[in-house]
């Protein structure tokens, strides 16, 4: 059959939009944060006084130490975050982002203040103004940024929890034209709450992309979107409400590039480990953009790895590999996926080369969030009772009931179908990035 005009252009538009959808992942993962947990665009923090619970559905998250995070608005000038300086062995690893997820800069431990606290000033884009004495400056490319601090125990104890409480409750953020008298910083616990941050796969996916683009400049490097975006019924200045044809092409469009990052996630990564089915979920050119601001590598713009990254996980990391490092698997030893009708058992070998921590936490395969109705999420060199072998290695276990003798070593599946894991490195060894020691696969029992 001929295809009619009007089928040419809803094949079009459908192009665009799975384009588009790619391309904004991060920042849309941005902007449902802020409208989540954000109660306006205030510079206010939220936090969670008790360690992570599934109630807590945002992507990826980590259930072995305290999260703070704020939102920063800076169309009316500079924003102050006042970090600060490590006390009763009580550390802050965390980084400032842009819109796009980009980091401005790592604080806290292994940051720019070096655990000895400092201020950081937000500058908006093209901001000339002058930059006081004792501030540490960071020009970033949008008027929106956030924080992602982390509060990371020097145990797993109840009094280190509270101390890192303490340390939490001295972050401050202010306008810089309040510097001289600075507010109280106002602050949320949302402990307890549903607070869901998924990304959406449906219309409102390209709501929050139409967001973004009314608040935040075009960068030169995404000027070709702009027209992408125009095609498909979002510009600068003008309403979105696309009729209910257009909705039912964009929502085919936002669930094949869903599709589209979910197999690349999947099926692209090389094993980080020679043999291994533990890999980093992104691409050498975007860590690389990351870290030094995509426009510096202008050979390529990998926001095909940005959307992958972002479609299951949340912040960037300035140093990657310095403060914390992350590695994912989705397979048995065997090559095949994670069931969670079957029972794992994977051992992590001796002296993991870190200076603060080790976990591994299981993630619900769809979601990529904690498995909805779980008490337990992690193991790690902090979990209380942990059993640890003769050897030094360490027994982690998966499935869907614990095994008896094994309950500290077992993260139960629960109520989902699939599962992924992530193992995470905080104060890395230089080891790890060098590959002189490895993980082991799962295996099924």
């Amino acid at each position: 059959m001929t295809a009619t005009p009007l089928d040419i252009l809803g094949r079009g538009i459908h192009r665009r939009a799975v384009e588009a959808a790619v391309w904004g992942m991060a920042a849309v993962n941005f902007e449902l944060m802020r409208e989540v947990l954000a109660s306006s665009k205030s510079n206010e923090f939220v936090y969670w006084s008790r360690l992570l619970d599934w109630h807590n559905q945002t992507l990826t998250p980590n259930p072995d130490l305290i999260y703070y995070m704020a939102f920063f608005d800076t169309h009316d000038g500079p924003v102050v975050v006042e970090i600060p300086a490590e006390s009763e062995g009580q550390a802050l690893n965390g980084t400032l982002c842009n819109v796009w997820q980009v980091p401005l800069e790592d604080v806290g431990h292994f940051g720019a203040d070096q655990g000895r606290g400092g201020k950081y000033l937000i500058l908006p884009p093209g901001w000339d103004g002058q930059v006081p004495d004792g501030y540490i400056a960071l020009p970033s490319e949008t008027y929106g940024s956030y924080a992602l601090l982390r509060s990371v125990l020097s145990e797993g104890t109840q009094e280190a929890l509270d101390r890192g409480l303490e340390l939490c409750r001295r972050i401050r953020v202010y306008p810089l034209t309040q510097a001289d008298n600075p507010p109280e910083t106002r602050a949320r616990d949302l402990s307890g709450e549903i607070v869901d941050t998924t990304i959406p796969y449906d219309i409102r996916y390209f709501h929050l992309l139409h967001r973004v683009i009314q608040d935040e400049p075009w960068l030169p490097r995404d000027r070709a979107f702009a027209e992408m975006l125009a095609g498909i019924g979002i510009e600068k200045g003008k309403d979105f409400d696309p009729n209910p044809e257009r909705v039912k092409i964009l929502e085919d469009a936002i669930r094949e590039a869903h599709d589209w990052v979910r197999v690349i996630y999947e099926e692209s990564f090389e094993p980080f480990f020679t043999g291994s089915q533990w890999f980093f979920p992104a691409t050498r050119d975007f860590i690389e953009g990351q870290r030094d601001g995509f426009d510096a590598h202008s050979q390529v713009y990998p926001y095909t790895s940005r959307g992958v990254v972002y479609h299951m996980a949340f912040i960037g990391l300035k140093h990657l590999g310095v403060g914390q490092f992350y590695l994912v698997d989705l397979r048995d030893k065997d090559g095949s996926l994670f069931n969670s009708a079957n029972t794992y058992r994977m051992s992590v070998p001796a002296d993991v080369p870190v200076s603060q921590y080790w976990s591994v936490t299981m993630y619900d395969a769809d979601t990529h969030g904690f498995i909805r109705g779980n008490a337990k999420y992690s193991v790690s060199s902090q979990t209380p009772g942990l059993v640890t072998n003769d050897d030094g290695t360490v027994d982690v276990y998966f499935g869907p009931h614990a095994l008896p003798g094994h309950e500290s070593n077992f993260i139960e599946t629960g109520d989902s179908t699939g599962f992924e894991l992530m193992f995470r490195f905080y104060g890395v060894g230089p080891e790890v990035l060098a590959k002189q020691w490895s993980l082991r696969d799962a295996e099924r029992l």
